[in-house]
């Protein structure tokens, strides 16, 4: 299979494991979870070979592997694992109940350098998937995430969710730097990490005793998923 086909495919095995084989609606469940219309989902699904269906392209690949916690090009490959990662969250039954609630706690204005010193009141919340009791939201503004995350849109964050190279994390320092950063890799003395638009730095090296928290993002929402008063 050429690429397109492969990330056709994998998309709708992604789909299938999420929210079952031939079940009613599950398209406008997937349609909910990557914040796209339904009917652009149904041309990505659709036998390339009919009228009117569509490519998956690089973008699109990318933020559907963050929504669904897969490694970076996990949707490109023939072998694309689903059930195959450890988590350190206890493990429950598929998610097959209604979204949950989960509270906007600031908006992040992102400074020249990509990260932010603090955060903004701001009020809503966005209704996701989430087994982690402590899952929070933050609303993002600036330019600095473009084009995997653009200005406006919300992080949801898991501090109990492990850390996967390749996936995206919060990180605050202990100089009060907050960042939204692609976790690279971990080792004994700390972290590497890429920055999400590599116009504003690239590869950045945190140490552990710098860190002061460091928490997984389990989905990247747009703004219209934001509901409540803003």
């Amino acid at each position: 299979m050429d690429i397109r086909e492969v990330r056709r495919h994998n998309l709708q095995r992604l789909m299938n494991e999420r929210f079952g084989v031939g079940v009613r609606g599950a398209q406008s469940r997937l349609a909910e979870l990557l914040d796209k219309p339904q009917n652009l989902l149904s041309r990505y699904l659709s036998d390339p070979s009919k009228p009117g269906s569509k490519t998956i392209g690089e973008d699109f690949a990318r933020e559907v592997e963050v929504a669904f916690g897969l490694p970076r090009y996990a949707l490109d490959s023939e072998e694309m694992p689903v059930n195959g990662f450890e988590s350190n969250v206890e493990p429950g039954p598929p998610i097959v109940s209604a979204v949950r609630k989960i509270d906007i706690v600031g908006t992040a204005q992102l400074g020249p350098e990509g990260h932010w010193t603090g955060l903004d009141h701001t009020a809503g919340w966005v209704e996701t998937y989430s087994r982690d009791a402590d899952a929070y939201a933050l609303r993002l503004k600036g330019d600095s995430m473009a084009p995997a995350i653009r200005s406006g849109w919300v992080a949801v964050c898991e501090p109990n969710h492990r850390l996967v190279a390749g996936e995206y994390v919060m990180v605050t320092t202990n100089d009060g730097q907050s960042m939204v950063k692609e976790l690279l890799f971990e080792t004994e003395e700390g972290v590497s990490l890429m920055s999400i638009n590599t116009a504003y730095g690239e590869r950045r090296t945190v140490a552990w005793k710098d860190i002061e928290t460091i928490h997984y993002v389990g989905a990247i929402l747009g703004p219209s998923k934001v509901l409540g008063r803003i």
